[in-house]
């Protein structure tokens, strides 16, 4: 009788040790299955400012660095937040003191891909230290939810006292208000050799597109000049964008071209 209470013992004990290994397998198994979430878009970022035209340029890079393709999504057109801080003032703000359309933007990013937006602002800085935060906006499905950010210092230097010449020097002619004025072609998204000439308050648009129908719009980041539509005819397009009151002098323009459930694509207007 003891003999067998004694192999039943030992057969409830093994089992234990059977289950207990089973149970320590499993965590193991569910760990080999589970795939890392996708990083982040990484960015880097360089400032310029010129005072002579009191202009700050700000080129932002951002990359895939997955291996793998990865949705990305902004809310609106704001692809980053920019804040020129002066000490413990700002003295410039993106977000909020400039306009942006509203528009989902949804796009794949391919391994490695690259995108670069380089944006000029008007903007007259005092002599001294300045620090930009810059901080994108680029939400990449399945990765952690974080702000990616970058931080650059630039100096202002007070402007050389200038020595008067004996002879003043000649002032370059004028050129006639009704002459348009040219720039070169530019490349954004579905838009390519993008033409854009402005006479006083007309400003004639032309280029190529696979794109069949497109809105568009002209202003300075807060006021809108002129919006229309238009469609290309055998990939290529032409309108004529009349604004509704004529810019401030040295007055930065944007002329934006939006396919239709498409993403923006942004033009510099001279």
């Amino acid at each position: 009788m003891k003999k067998t209470w004694l192999l039943v013992a030992v057969a409830a004990l093994l089992i234990v040790v059977a289950a207990c290994g089973k149970e320590e397998e499993n965590p193991s198994d569910v760990d080999g299955n589970t795939s890392a979430p996708p990083a982040l878009l990484s960015l880097e970022t360089d400032v310029s400012y010129d005072a002579a035209s009191k202009q700050l340029s700000a080129t932002v890079s951002m990359t895939n660095p997955n291996e793998e393709p990865v949705n990305v999504t902004f809310n609106s057109s704001q692809r980053f937040q920019l804040t020129v801080m002066n000490g413990e003032t700002t003295v410039f703000d993106y977000g909020t003191e400039y306009m942006f359309t509203e528009s989902i933007i949804e796009e794949t990013w391919e391994p490695g891909e690259t995108k670069v937006f380089d944006e000029v602002f008007p903007l007259a800085l005092a002599a001294g230290n300045y620090t930009a935060d810059f901080v994108s906006l680029a939400q990449v499905e399945g990765a952690p939810e974080m702000a990616v950010t970058d931080q650059v210092t630039f100096t202002v230097d007070a402007p050389a006292t200038e020595t008067p010449s004996e002879e003043p020097a000649e002032e370059p002619a004028e050129e006639p208000a009704d002459e348009p004025s040219e720039q070169p072609a530019q490349t954004d998204g579905d838009f390519r050799d993008v033409s854009i000439n402005r006479n006083g308050t007309l400003i004639e648009v032309s280029g190529y597109t696979t794109v069949e129908e497109f809105e568009w719009s002209v202003s300075d980041g807060h006021t809108v000049f002129a919006q229309g539509a238009s469609q290309s005819t055998a990939g290529g397009f032409t309108f004529g964008a009349l604004l509704d009151e004529e810019p401030t002098s040295g007055q930065s323009l944007f002329l934006e071209l939006t396919p239709i459930g498409g993403d923006v694509a942004s033009f510099r207007i001279q």
